[in-house]
Order: structure tokens, then sequence, then C-alpha cells
């Protein structure tokens, strides 16, 4: 027994029932269990109890034991004086401060069943990724649904604490916000900081100054990433070392270190050349990221400002001077979901934040809920409970559910758990 279980059986009522008999044999009523308090202080306040004849409202504090109360100092802490009922598990012992202040102790162990005990051992026990099991598959689809929702916003807002960062790195520009936040995301994790370093490496303003000529976006990439100092074969690669000598002077620009970027362990197609071209293409058009998502346009409209064409060059290259098979470098349909969850999204929370505009946040939350579920190590462990996943939404909301609660075996603070701990008593 622990403190966190009869929290929540308090606070979800979870006894059965409402009417007990105290220590002193005392009739006790529960009206209203009143507000769990999260941080110092009595457990819930605003109670409202029944004792014999009389009600009184005020605080509740719960322990495993009465003698708690002693090893945690609450004698010597007056925020406990006016407390109406304390609730244990196991009463071992009377207490000069609840004799004082005529405060009435209510023993549960008589009243939780034992059903209830062993569905959370089941839960605190289970070697489980997902500790409630395939039990999870019997949580009514409103419950789960409106639990994901939660959760989906929870992650979502979770990611928009380094979109927080980024904003005043760029001195609360949007524009330059959502430009370094692209950039970080061409990195596809492995090269996520190389990437991130790349755009910080130089200004969106001017990189736009080039927008008609994207050779020279190239040139200024390339060459800002550090993959230009060679001595290369090939015409391309020359064309664009000639091209950043001559801007690398005009802006003042210093490179960054080549070793930052990763190729091992990654696939071809994920290649940081082949990304940053991708990108030169991205910011040689006319309209910015920014510009077109301020307008809410539909999903489908989004994908296409992602349509991009590199230079002709890479459809035979993954690398400078190194021909390889022909083979267009489109932005694939995987990466442009992966922009969408983890850029766009993430990014239109932080509109709806800073513009008090509700209407981002369900926009946002919509476009998820377009896109197909994401299939990855994490998701897979509830496909294999037969946990059926429409949308990024809810992939997004499982992915949340996995990092912040089963792996940290928080089963007291989800929902799935309450409903099962609730059915255990039926």
């Amino acid at each position: 027994m622990n403190e966190a279980l009869l929290h929540t059986i308090w606070k979800y009522k979870l006894l059965g029932q409402t009417q007990f008999i105290g220590s002193k044999k005392e009739n006790i009523e529960l009206i209203s269990i009143g507000e769990q308090n999260q941080d110092s202080g009595p457990d819930f306040f605003n109670s409202k109890i029944k004792i014999n004849d009389i009600i009184l409202v005020g605080n509740v504090e719960i322990h495993v034991k009465t003698s708690d109360w002693l090893k945690h100092h609450h004698q010597h802490d007056k925020a406990y004086d006016n407390i109406v009922l304390h609730v244990v598990f196991e009463h071992d012992t009377d207490l000069s401060q609840n004799e004082k202040f005529n405060v009435s102790v209510l023993e549960l162990k008589n009243y939780i069943k034992p059903a209830l005990l062993e569905q959370y051992s089941q839960l605190q026990l289970s070697k489980q990724t997902v500790h409630c099991g395939k039990s999870i598959t019997t949580v009514p689809y409103i419950i789960w649904n409106t639990w994901l929702d939660r959760l989906a916003v929870s992650r979502i807002e979770q990611k928009t604490l380094y979109v927080e960062h980024l904003f005043e790195f760029c001195q609360y520009s949007h524009e330059d916000t959502l430009y370094l936040l692209l950039f970080r995301s061409f990195g596809f994790k492995i090269n996520n900081d190389a990437f991130e370093l790349l755009g910080k490496s130089i200004a969106y303003s001017t990189l736009k100054k080039y927008a008609d000529h994207t050779v020279q976006i190239e040139a200024l990439l390339f060459g800002i990433a550090g993959l230009l100092d060679e001595l290369f074969e090939d015409k391309y690669p020359k064309q664009l070392q000639n091209e950043f000598e001559f801007l690398k002077h005009k802006h003042l620009l210093v490179p960054i270190k080549k070793e930052l970027w990763k190729f091992s362990k990654t696939r071809p197609a994920n290649f940081p050349t082949i990304r940053i071209a991708q990108l030169a293409s991205l910011i040689g058009k006319q309209q910015s990221l920014y510009h077109l998502i301020e307008q809410k346009p539909n999903l489908k409209t989004i994908q296409l400002f992602f349509e991009i064409e590199p230079n002709q060059y890479w459809n035979s290259h993954y690398k400078f001077d190194v021909e390889s098979e022909e083979n267009l470098k489109y932005f694939g349909e995987k990466a442009f979901q992966n922009v969408v969850i983890n850029t766009i999204v993430p990014y239109l929370f932080f509109m709806s934040k800073h513009n008090t505009n509700n209407d981002f946040l369900e926009y946002a939350l919509d476009l998820l809920s377009q896109l197909p579920a994401e299939i990855n190590t994490k998701t897979k462990e509830f496909m294999k409970l037969g946990v059926k996943t429409d949308n990024a939404l809810e992939s997004q909301a499982q992915i949340y559910l996995l990092d912040n609660f089963c792996s940290k075996k928080a089963c007291l603070h989800c929902n799935v758990a309450e409903f099962l701990l609730k059915s255990s008593m039926k």
C-alpha cells in the first residue's frame, strides 16, 4: 500500500460507498472529496464531510498509517491545523493533535475491495511495456479517445518548449523562428543539431535575397555547411565553390565544421547533402512557409508547397563527385508527414499561445488527424495489444502515453488504469 494509491482511491471514489464508520464509531458521510492539492499542505482542499449530524467543509489529509503524521512532521506545521478528516489505510495510533482539534480518523483497510488491490498489483508488477496489456482494449471508446486527445495536446505542448527557445534566439521574429525550426526538422533526428546550426549561421533574410537564384542559395547553404571545402572534379560543385567565395566575403560568413554532418547509419536519401539541396529549393520559393500556414491552408496545399525539385545534379548523385544510379530526389511522403508533425503542428500551437487564437490550435489538431498514424517501435507496442490507431493524432498520443506514463509506471495518473480499477469493483 502507498499514499499514491490511497489518493487515487479517494479522488475517484473507488471505495464503492459514501457511508463509513470512524475510529471512534462515529458516522462519517463523504459528500464531496474536494480538490486535490498538488503542492505542499493537506492532500485535498474544500472537502465536504458529514460527521454524525454535523457538516464540515475543510481539508483532508491521507496517510498509509496514522503515525505517518508524526513522521512527516505535520504536528509542527500550522497548515495542517484545520483538517476536517484524517484518512488512513491503517489506524495504528491516536494522535494528540487529532484529539485537540476533534478530528475524526477514517480507516480504509476494511473498505477497500481485494479485487481493486489485485488489479493495482497486476499493473505494478507487469513486465510488459504497456503495463495494462490487452486490458487496454476493454476501455470504452469515449474514455480512450478523450484520453488520447488530452495526451496529444500534452505531447505537442512539450514540443513547443523548444519553439519558445528558438523564438527568444530569433529576437521574437515569428518567420525566423519557423525558418530555424524547419532547418532543424530537415536533420531527421540524426542531423538535427547540425541543421539548426546551419540555419543559425545565416539569416533567413539573407537567403531570401537570392530567391530568384537557387544556385546562389545552394552555394550559401553548402558553403556554410563546410561541404565545399574540397577539390572537386564535377562542374556543379566547382560552380558552387566560386559562388560561395564571393558571397562569403560579401556577407561575412563563417562555415561550420563539416565533421558535424553524419552520413553513416542513415539512408542515402536522407544524406545531409540531399536534404540541404531540398532546403535550397524550398527557400527559393517566392512564398515563405510562415506566410503559407498563416492562412491555414488544407493539407494538400501544404504538401504542394513541399513538392520541390533540387538541382538536377542530385538526380545522379548523393555526394559531390560520386555518381549514383539515376533517381529523382523529391521530398517523400514520410518526410513531409514528419515535417508537419514535428515542425508545423508545434509551431501552430505556439502561434495560438502567443496570438491567443484557438483557431490555430484546432487547425493543428485537424492537420494531425488527417495524417496516417506513425509506425515506430513505440506505436508498435500498442499494435501488439490490438489497439487500433487511425491517425497521427492518436499515434502522437500513444508516444506520450508510453514515455510519460507506461515507462514511469505512473498508472495511477492514467485514465486507462482508472477505468480498470473502477471495473475491478463490479
